[in-house]
């Protein structure tokens, strides 16, 4: 199924090619053009994420954002001017979950819009799972959700702050890949510009070492052009 996007954003042009990117790339999309259409969207219709502008006729992205978060956990993408950019941290407090700042590559914003549904349904699939019970394993290892605790048949694995942050998207990821844009925007939370790509392959290699192979299968695997994913099945 499509992972729906609602944009909201006033100015037309801006609308109407964010749309059709976000379609070109397999997603659902829908535009409001202002904070009481965006609402009335938003209350009546499940979406996988909302990308908000922060100026808009009316109520403001940031009032949008704040009644949302009265009754819902949709993801929220703000997008605001250079000038405007000192204040985005009031709408990160009022529940916001990202911002652009205008004029943006479409590269960057596309990777911030998988990355803010990957990092949404992770998270959900843990609160399905319960954090008391929040067990993944796979193979011989079995991870421990609540405390972030990586176990070899008992024994703990040492690892890392960012090796914890990566085993944690590419398990919750699986069956699909983790690409090198989501793996900058989830573990390093940038937009990838001054990660060099040696330094990616160094941090995957030395999790990879660590987590070993489970009857001659690697945990972990490199998709060519893609990514890196998961190679054994997880029960969670």
């Amino acid at each position: 199924m499509k992972k729906r996007i609602l944009v909201v954003e006033d100015e037309e042009s801006v609308r109407e090619g964010l749309l059709e990117a976000l379609s070109d790339s397999g997603y659902e999309a829908h535009g409001a053009q202002s904070g009481e259409e965006a609402l009335e969207q938003l209350k009546t219709e499940k979406w996988s994420l909302c990308v908000l502008d922060v100026k808009l006729p009316g109520q403001s992205g940031f009032e949008v954002c704040e009644k949302l978060r009265e009754e819902s956990k949709t993801p929220v993408l703000f997008l605001t001017a250079f000038s405007e950019e000192a204040n985005v941290v009031r709408g990160l407090e009022l529940g916001g979950d990202d911002y652009v700042t205008k004029p943006f590559r479409l590269k960057e914003f596309l990777s911030r819009v998988q990355a803010l549904i990957r990092r949404s349904e992770i998270s959900r699939d843990l609160g399905n799972n319960g954090m008391e019970e929040g067990y993944w394993s796979s193979g011989e290892l079995k991870m421990n959700m609540k405390n972030r605790k990586l176990e070899r048949n008992g024994q703990e694995l040492f690892l890392t702050p960012k090796e914890c942050q990566m085993l944690y998207l590419f398990m919750g990821a699986w069956p699909e890949a983790v690409s090198r844009d989501e793996l900058i925007q989830v573990v390093w939370d940038k937009d990838g510009q001054y990660i060099e790509d040696n330094t990616i392959r160094v941090h995957v290699s030395r999790l990879r070492e660590k987590l070993g192979s489970f009857k001659g299968y690697p945990y972990l695997e490199t998709v060519r052009g893609v990514g890196y994913r998961w190679n054994l099945a997880i029960e969670r």
